[in-house]
């Protein structure tokens, strides 16, 4: 964990293969100070590295990403850093898909076009619950 004063930050790692949406994210994130990237993902498999090599509190996920899509980057993720909570990002909103993504181990499941602040509430949540502070 990072410190910032006496406020702990939480790692996070921002994965999709939208480049103006992760810097977008970043800057949302950090801006909060609660909050610090510490690494950031174009493709499934660089997600999966970066959660290995950083070891987050919490992943931001797209579904759709090159060589390796989210929902079968999940077990990996789950395997290598069992403490971190993953939030998947999407465009699709479908319950057969929220499903899919719970099963295999993800915390929680955005719908792309929420706005910044609603998911920064959830990220918020899933740290807290990661620390044992409920939430």
């Amino acid at each position: 964990m990072l410190y910032r004063g006496a406020t702990m930050t939480a790692r996070v790692v921002l994965a999709d293969d939208i480049a103006d949406l992760r810097e977008m994210m970043r800057f949302a994130l950090e801006l909060t100070g609660e909050f610090t990237v510490v690494a950031e993902a174009g493709d499934g498999e660089a997600a999966v590295r970066a959660v290995a090599e950083h070891q987050p509190d919490a992943l931001l996920i797209d579904l759709a990403m090159p060589l390796l899509d989210g929902a079968s980057a999940i077990p990996r993720i789950r395997e290598l850093a069992p403490d971190c909570r993953i939030l998947v990002f999407s465009g699709f909103d479908h319950d057969s898909m929220r499903q899919t993504v719970m099963e295999r181990g993800a915390h929680a499941f955005l719908v792309k076009g929420m706005l910044p602040r609603d998911v920064i509430v959830e990220l918020r949540r899933q740290v807290a619950q990661r620390r044992g502070q409920g939430g």
